[in-house]
């Protein structure tokens, strides 16, 4: 098993706005080996990572990112004066970083999968990147266009059994999206997490910012620890490593 990695929730989302240059860089300084993040469609067809369909203008209203241009989005000021980056942009500071990134598609369409796939493979990074969601369609369609690809399937219903849907689209592995339960590691049990493992699926906790709860899933030993707080995350992680090493 791999060693359990921080991944920053739209970066270091706790200590600088979510989804800019800045958030990354800050995470990475904090000790994340990943990344996750959001991207948009703009009307003329540019990439930009964003999480919301709107962005909050100055004075009150919104601005839809699918109805304004690039530089109409880039021209709004977002808090500490940050911009809204490109996905390119992105990517550029990952390849530099050595950051990885889990990357959530929310909506999509063919078109969509098959750019994104081609400028993580232009930029030479795909294999340090896991795309994911929580439609098994979209999921599953990144396979057709690309078979290398990494993908995982996000869910958020604990009665409901993953292992047959990230099977049936074909996915890497498992986003426990269970952060309105309140102890998300009760859910995991030895039983599920063993059935997990056979099927060689890769599991990520969505997100968590206790350190109890970020201490009890480092134990139980998940893939990847999605968090607001990477420093918290990576000093919790750090210090499992000292001591199994004891």
């Amino acid at each position: 098993m791999s060693a359990i990695k921080t991944v920053a929730h739209r970066g270091a989302s706790l200590y600088a706005v979510d989804n800019t240059l800045t958030s990354f860089r800050l995470a990475k300084e904090m000790g994340a080996e990943m990344i996750e993040t959001d991207i948009r469609k703009s009307v003329d067809d540019q990439i930009v990572v964003y999480h919301d369909i709107a962005v909050p203008l100055p004075g009150g209203g919104e601005m839809l990112i699918e109805n304004h241009t690039l530089d109409e989005l880039r021209s709004v000021p977002l808090e500490n004066n940050e911009r809204i980056p490109l996905f390119e942009e992105v990517i550029q500071l990952c390849r530099e970083l050595d950051l990885g990134i889990y990357l959530e598609y929310k909506d999509t369409s063919e078109d969509l999968t098959r750019r994104i796939l081609d400028i993580l493979k232009q930029a030479g990074i795909l294999d340090n990147v896991i795309l994911f969601g929580s439609r098994p369609d979209h999921v599953f369609y990144v396979k057709e266009v690309e078979p290398k690809a990494r993908t995982a399937f996000s869910y958020r219903q604990k009665g409901i059994d993953p292992l047959l849907i990230a099977q049936a689209c074909r996915a890497d592995g498992l986003n426990l999206a269970w952060e309105d339960y309140p102890d998300p590691h009760t859910l995991i049990r030895p039983e599920w997490l063993q059935r997990v493992r056979k099927a060689g699926l890769r599991i990520m906790s969505w997100h968590e910012e206790r350190a109890s709860e970020i201490e009890a899933l480092v134990s139980l030993g998940i893939d990847d620890i999605c968090t607001n707080d990477p420093k918290l995350s990576h000093q919790i992680i750090t210090q499992h490593k000292d001591k199994a090493a004891k």
